[in-house]
């Protein structure tokens, strides 16, 4: 006897008091109330929207082509993770949720290239009630699957986040999709070829509607992320003159991940402004020297960044990261910048040249410094070829840190005698952690040796292993 907006509010409620979590996110089970009698559910089967209704399609579950059909105005979730790379095709529940584009509210793929085949129609059509597309492609080769036509029809209004991991649509079907939507907010394009390459330019031009744009994500397959190309003419596609003394402002945006040449970097940073952004996470591809001007000037108005207190230096036998960390805030709001490199001297090169090009000021504040291998990973090769004068350039830049901490043994002998060597670096030094130390008698004499040069010079350093 009650009237449909009486019972969409009691529904509401049990739907606020019942939501649960799970491994397919937040979910209610509204099935219960509609089986209750035919008008409750007839009331809910008319307002999915404003009782947040979906219907999971994943493998392995029992048969959904029935269920697809008796609630037909329900927006559909397809999610799916190929467990073997030997797949070949889809299971019959992805594939038959898929031929329901226009109720697909979610996509979230991992398949291979194998599989991906058969994803490639669907992507390519309007989803006009899509909110949410994520796609991981992994190809035993390594190579991203190229797409040479459009994506999601060119539209795609309501769509909040979009994440491609493998899969390389034209940036022109890329932008014409952001073009279409006011409402994005995670962005990620990764394993970007060369083929389909774009300017940093083209780029800003691309985010500068996103108002909404929180998280962004951009990464290239290989080093050649500028391939060789003609000199463009100084116009766009639509004959207006090329602006490049523009700045793009992305006022909401709080999470950048970049993976790169710098030289794509340099030229992104100059043309953007992000006054919110909390956390930065930079990983260039591994070069001999580098130059990042810009990027040095637009890091000091980070608020990831603000006064770091504590430096961590990460190797592993793939690459080195240098994070910046400020007391007192949390992982979410750090400072990442690292490379890809498996010698160690090319490893120590990378954070001199880093840390030297960063402002003094950055610097200033850091009174740690934490030297450590990446957890469950080898040593990067090399590190009996490491000489002194390389640590003690990797060490000129932090002039103000007091404490320093070596985690990993087989670094203590070298750092430990680069310090012998030059009493005049790290002059505030008052702790010293050096992991095992004790183990080594040559290492405890030159140890001692360091503690007495600093006592002498009028400055104590503490010794902890």
């Amino acid at each position: 006897m009650l009237p449909e907006d009486t019972l969409l509010e009691i529904f509401d409620i049990y739907r606020l008091d019942t939501t649960v979590w799970s491994r397919d996110g937040y979910q209610w089970d509204w099935l219960r109330l509609a089986q209750v009698c035919r008008r409750w559910r007839d009331v809910i089967s008319i307002s999915p929207h404003r009782l947040d209704l979906w219907i999971l399609c994943k493998s392995g579950a029992s048969p959904i082509e029935r269920i697809l059909g008796f609630w037909s105005s329900i927006p559909l979730i397809v999610r799916f993770k190929a467990a073997s790379p030997s797949l070949l095709a889809l299971p019959d529940n992805i594939a038959v949720a898929l031929r329901h584009g226009d109720r697909i509210c979610e996509i979230d793929l991992g398949v291979t290239s194998s599989t991906a085949r058969s994803i490639v129609e669907v992507i390519q059509k309007p989803l006009q009630a899509l909110k949410c597309i994520r796609i991981t492609i992994k190809d035993p080769t390594g190579l991203p699957l190229r797409i040479r036509s459009s994506f999601l029809g060119g539209s795609a209004p309501h769509v909040r986040e979009i994440k491609l991991d493998g899969i390389a649509f034209p940036f022109l079907a890329i932008r014409q999709v952001l073009s279409s939507t006011n409402n994005l907010v995670q962005l990620q394009l990764s394993n970007i070829p060369n083929d389909v390459y774009f300017s940093p330019l083209d780029f800003v031009d691309a985010l500068s509607t996103l108002i909404h744009l929180e998280s962004l994500t951009i990464g290239f397959h290989s080093p050649a992320s500028r391939p060789p190309q003609p000199q463009p003419p100084p116009s766009t596609m639509t004959g207006r003159p090329r602006t490049t003394k523009r700045t793009t402002t992305l006022s909401s945006l709080t999470l950048l991940d970049f993976h790169g040449a710098s030289e794509y970097l340099e030229e992104f940073v100059s043309k953007i402004d992000l006054p919110s952004l909390h956390k930065i996470t930079i990983k260039l591809f591994n070069q001999i020297l580098f130059e990042i001007p810009h990027f040095c000037q637009f890091i000091p108005h980070v608020k990831a960044l603000g006064s770091p207190t504590w430096v961590f230096i990460t190797h592993s036998a793939e690459s080195v990261n240098v994070i910046f960390v400020q007391e007192g805030k949390s992982s979410n709001e750090n400072c990442f910048l690292g490379t890809s490199c498996r010698r160690l001297d090319w490893q120590l090169s990378f954070v001199t040249q880093l840390t030297t090009q960063l402002s003094p000021s950055i610097l200033s504040s850091v009174r740690s410094l934490s030297i450590k291998k990446v957890l469950e990973s080898d040593m990067p090769t090399g590190v009996e070829d490491v000489d002194s004068p390389q640590w003690l350039e990797l060490f000129q830049p932090f002039r103000h840190v007091t404490q320093v901490h070596v985690w990993e043994r087989r670094l203590v002998p070298g750092i430990v005698q680069a310090l012998v060597s030059e009493a005049g670096v790290l002059p505030e030094l008052d702790s010293l952690h050096l992991s095992g130390y004790r183990g080594s008698p040559s290492v405890v004499k030159d140890a001692e040796q360091l503690v007495s040069t600093r006592r002498l010079a009028g400055h104590a350093v503490r010794l902890i292993g």
